[in-house]
């Protein structure tokens, strides 16, 4: 697989919250060398970025973002400690905590 097959793959199984896929993904990735910010900033941010528009037009709602955040979640988990020893910095670290108040269930 080639490195913009890789990232487009990122891309569209973040999108849809394939959590197993992008965990793969980064791994192979990884493997082939392929830059960890490259996939975050080509693959992740931008996928996650459509699911936010997604969600203002109204076609993805509360459970689709929550289904892609964790498929990106997945991939962090294993790019966080590549990106701090490289040196990248950390642009911010805000927790989000999304709560589904009907029928109260909260959801996080």
């Amino acid at each position: 697989m080639t490195h913009e097959e890789i990232i487009q793959g990122l891309y569209d199984n973040t999108l849809v919250g394939n959590a197993p896929e992008v965990r793969d993904l980064v791994n192979e990735g990884l493997a082939d060398g392929l830059d960890p910010e490259k996939m975050l900033y080509d693959g992740l941010i931008p996928s996650l970025e459509e699911v936010g528009a997604r969600f203002e037009r109204g076609d993805f709602f509360v459970p689709e973002m929550l289904i892609a955040a964790r498929a990106m979640q997945g991939a962090l988990d294993i790019l966080r400690p590549l990106l701090a020893e490289t040196g990248a910095k950390q642009v911010g670290n805000f927790p989000i905590s999304l709560r589904c108040w009907r029928n109260n269930i909260p959801f996080s």
